[in-house]
């Protein structure tokens, strides 16, 4: 089955359909959705600026990353269902569009950022009461910051190019 035809029995599921012909539930899952993105992007920032010495440089990073994660996975928890909830009464013209095609790409991106970091550096406990973090510290932040500010920037768009 060609992967446009399985879109289009995506959207024509009874789930999507609820979803896309409710008056309400569609702009529920928006509002949600967007409350979500800024737990989790805001939190994920928070500790972004941390590693660069901008913020809380004063507070250790374990105890900084300890603190936020509550709020990371709040968020994650909001936005990845409803994110999902909003594609699928969508999902037969939507996944050809290069900006939720860049948005996953993206998430792909800031995931292996995250995992990369956590797996090779975060476990450095002489790190983290240092106000100024290595060069790998500093660009895994960095790097962090411009993957999820082009995630929110082409999530944005989304809506636009239809």
């Amino acid at each position: 089955m060609p992967l446009g035809e399985f879109f289009n029995e995506v959207a024509a599921l009874p789930v999507s359909l609820i979803i896309g012909e409710s008056l309400n539930l569609f702009s529920a899952l928006d509002v949600i959705h967007i409350v979500g993105v800024l737990l989790l992007a805001g939190s994920i920032a928070v500790v972004d600026l941390r590693l660069l010495g901008v913020v809380f440089s004063d507070v250790g990073l374990d105890v900084l990353q300890r603190q936020i994660l509550p709020l990371t996975i709040t968020g994650a928890l909001l936005v990845f269902p409803t994110g999902i909830g909003l594609f699928l009464p969508q999902a037969g013209k939507i996944w050809l569009n290069p900006l939720l095609q860049a948005k996953l790409a993206l998430l792909l991106l800031a995931a292996a950022n995250i995992g990369y970091w956590h797996y090779n550096f975060s476990r450095h406990a002489e790190w983290s009461s240092s106000a100024t973090l290595p060069w790998q510290a500093r660009f895994a932040g960095a790097s962090s910051l411009i993957l999820w500010a082009g995630i929110l920037i082409a999530g944005r768009l989304i809506a636009f190019y239809i």
